[in-house]
């Protein structure tokens, strides 16, 4: 019977398990794996929540930048009307003090018809007259110019307009100029 040589070992180092040390590394290689896979996954929350501060930033700048835009418009819109009131005004005075003939004249007709535009195209950007005579003194829509006793009109309501006011919607452009009754003199 033949006999099989028996391995040689070096009696200096203690015998190696391959199998044990072969694990060992792959444990450290695995265990620095995951700690490099959890970094990367806490900067891809962190940069994850940074595109979604930044998109929200961009959309409350867009919708903030869109209210100030239609609020621009919207004051350079009262600013037009504010110039041009004053016009209809005149207008007013103007036909209040012709007479019937000159109204009925081409002239007279003429100044009605550009009256009528002009209110016309005040009434198309939706401003209406505040109605003042009788009702009760409003100082958001009314700016006292004169008190004046009457026995016929309650204290505190509007007794006479003098200039009229206009509001578009709920916002005051012009307030009504009006005389406010100090009820009977006493």
């Amino acid at each position: 019977m033949k006999r099989e040589p028996e391995p040689l070992t070096d009696d200096t180092s203690p015998p190696v398990d391959g199998a044990a040390a072969s694990q060992t590394s792959e444990d450290e290689d695995v265990e620095t794996l995951r700690n490099e896979l959890a970094e990367l996954a806490q900067k891809a929350d962190e940069y994850l929540r940074l595109a979604q501060r930044s998109q929200a930033d961009f959309i409350n700048y867009r919708r903030r930048v869109e209210e100030e835009r239609s609020l621009q418009i919207q004051n350079a819109s009262l600013a037009y009307l504010q110039r041009l009131l004053p016009v209809l005004d005149d207008f007013e005075r103007a036909m209040a003090s012709a007479s019937p003939a000159e109204l009925e004249s081409s002239w007279g007709k003429g100044i009605q018809l550009v009256e009528r535009n002009l209110r016309a195209l005040v009434a198309a950007d939706d401003v209406q007259r505040i109605m003042a005579e009788g009702a009760e003194f409003d100082p958001r829509e009314h700016e006292a110019v004169a008190r004046q006793a009457s026995s016929d009109v309650a204290e505190g309501r509007v007794l006479h307009v003098v200039r009229p006011g206009y509001r578009k919607g709920d916002r005051v452009i012009r307030p009504a100029q009006v005389v406010v009754s100090a009820g009977p003199a006493s």
